[in-house]
């Protein structure tokens, strides 16, 4: 493979650069335009710079994939709209029997609403949810975020639309949606059994004790 020269190894590292501060960076002063804009505009820096053509720039994209993740997403938002993850977050403290299983109820809901709502969604709309029951079970909230936080990207593997990785795998191999649920979920289910064994281990002193709030008032 011939290496490119040195002006569009520089330009193309140029384009990167605008791409990677905008995405990184919540909100620069002087372009305020977000992370998707920040991507895009990236991708047309590098268009412009002639790093790549415009076919070779439109012959990456894949449409399938694309598609399906706008798809996924525009559902999330009205099952977000429908108070679907408010009815998830109800199942987290409904008739607990204390700590323990509020984090073994976090595990499972968050691993089994990624696989179906795609990763990213699962765990900003539930982030919520997890700091409001902690709060009012009077807990400390850290066990219960990194237990969202892994039970999610645990679970969004046993689909296609779990996270974007898998959607390409599923693609281009050309396993069915239900072969790749098939093959995956029992994998998927031991580590998050694992994953509870490990989480529970980490903290069971900490989930053995209420979390001492100081009343101001009574003092």
């Amino acid at each position: 493979m011939a290496m490119a020269s040195t002006s569009k190894v520089v330009l193309g590292s140029l384009a990167f650069a605008v791409f990677w501060v905008l995405a990184v960076l919540p909100a620069v002063p002087v372009l305020p335009i977000g992370r998707t804009a920040g991507s895009l505009l990236g991708a047309i820096l590098m268009v412009i710079f002639r790093v790549v053509s415009p076919d070779q720039a439109y012959a990456a994209i894949n449409l399938p994939i694309h598609g399906l993740l706008f798809g996924t997403m525009v559902v999330s938002v009205y099952l977000g709209k429908a108070d679907m993850f408010k009815h998830l977050g109800k199942l987290l403290s409904w008739k607990s029997r204390g700590p323990k299983d509020l984090l073994c109820r976090v595990c499972v809901i968050s691993a089994v609403s990624s696989a179906l709502f795609t990763s990213n969604t699962s765990c900003v709309v539930l982030t919520e949810f997890v700091l409001k029951i902690a709060r009012q079970h009077d807990l400390a909230p850290h066990p219960f975020l990194l237990a969202l936080a892994s039970s999610v990207n645990i679970g969004s593997s046993a689909t296609p639309i779990g996270n974007p990785q898998n959607l390409v795998i599923a693609i281009h191999s050309g396993i069915s949606f239900g072969e790749f649920l098939a093959g995956v979920t029992p994998a998927m289910l031991v580590i998050v059994l694992v994953n509870v064994g490990i989480l529970l281990g980490m903290y069971w002193r900490l989930l053995s004790a209420r979390k001492d709030v100081e009343n101001p008032v009574a003092e």
